[in-house]
């Protein structure tokens, strides 16, 4: 099933046979425990010349994992898939990143990208768009100009200056990137009706991919945000403006608070609740995370069994009844008309 047309999108599959585990960060190279002392975005960025973004994903990661190298047009970015370590898999899981995470975004993913692979389903993390720069507004003052004995070996205004005939074309804006990435992610995933199919958003991440949800009613995934933010570019959706959209959508929002660098995160939850209650979203349901967040580390239990625990309850149980349902519900008998009389 294809989501979006991609005419230009070029596949790279790059299924690594990683060598060894994950090898011990060095003191000055970029660790997964950089983003762990709980700030809730402690960016470590690659200075030039230190191991490219592929063998530093190779190096962090466990042996099994597959480094997926994705292009569209000119984006080129990737995407961590672990297969289920069992037989069956429960379903998938799209794990999608706060874009303010910027190179750091494995770390965020990390511990529930292999714990729930380890009970059953297939996760797919996805490498999140560069955030737009902000415009420039446009200049309202006089340009002042000063002029010297130089400047009458300048060209006159008459004298029209060199240009290049090759004008470079605007890049696309981040909602477009977004959806382009998630939908060649989607065709990496099965296509397995009787299997849930769920959305992992992080941070602002969370409008982007319920407005995703929202335009791809076909997918019947359901969506869980973790520790949403509000997107303050020009462009990004709200989840308000999302929530009339998804009423028959399943939507777990979980949160912690305190949450460092976030202090609004309570009261935010609060009013995503009520727009959810006016929305009148059947399936939505907020959690708050008991213990608080204390950074984005390699195993990360509580939050990694909350998750699974909620996933049991609120999606994969419900789709078992309904189906169980549809599956014994009795036709509706035809009425037995005696012989001789009119059928009504």
């Amino acid at each position: 099933m294809s989501y979006l047309p991609l005419p230009t999108a070029l596949l790279l599959i790059l299924l690594s046979s990683l060598t060894g585990q994950a090898l011990a960060a060095d003191e000055t190279g970029d660790s997964p425990a950089s983003a762990a002392s709980g700030s809730l975005y402690n960016v470590e960025r690659s200075e030039a010349g230190n191991t490219p973004l592929d063998e530093q994903l190779g190096e962090q990661l466990r042996s099994d994992t597959s480094v997926l190298t994705m292009e569209v047009g000119d984006q080129r970015f990737h995407a961590l898939r672990q297969e289920a370590d069992t037989a069956a898999t429960a379903g998938w899981v799209l794990l999608l990143p706060d874009p303010g995470m910027g190179p750091a975004w494995p770390q965020q993913v990390e511990a529930l990208l292999f714990n729930l692979a380890q009970h059953g389903w297939l996760t797919l993390a996805l490498e999140p768009p560069r955030i737009s720069a902000p415009s420039i507004p446009e200049r309202t003052l006089p340009v002042m100009k000063s002029f010297s004995a130089a400047s009458a070996a300048a060209p006159s205004d008459s004298e029209t200056p060199e240009t290049s005939t090759e004008e470079q074309s605007p890049e696309p804006s981040f909602g477009e990137r977004f959806n382009e990435r998630v939908a060649l992610a989607l065709e990496q995933l099965p296509n397995e009706e009787d299997k849930p199919r769920i959305f992992l958003a992080f941070g602002r991440s969370a409008g982007w991919s319920a407005s995703f949800i929202a335009e791809h009613p076909e997918l019947g995934a359901s969506l869980i945000i973790l520790d949403a933010i509000p997107d303050t570019q020009t462009d990004a959706p709200t989840l308000e403006e999302q929530w009339g959209k998804l009423t028959s959508t399943r939507v777990l929002d979980l949160y912690h608070t305190p949450l460092p660098g976030y202090p609004q995160a309570a009261s935010d939850a609060q009013v995503r609740k009520a727009q959810s209650q006016r929305a009148k979203m059947e399936y939505y349901r907020q959690s708050r995370i008991a213990p608080p967040f204390s950074g984005w580390q390699k195993e990360m239990p509580w939050l990694s069994q909350t998750i699974r625990g909620l996933i049991k309850s609120q999606i994969v149980k419900p789709m078992e009844e309904q189906r169980r349902k549809e599956r014994y519900a009795v036709p509706d008998s035809p009425k037995q008309v005696k012989p001789g009389m009119p059928a009504n």
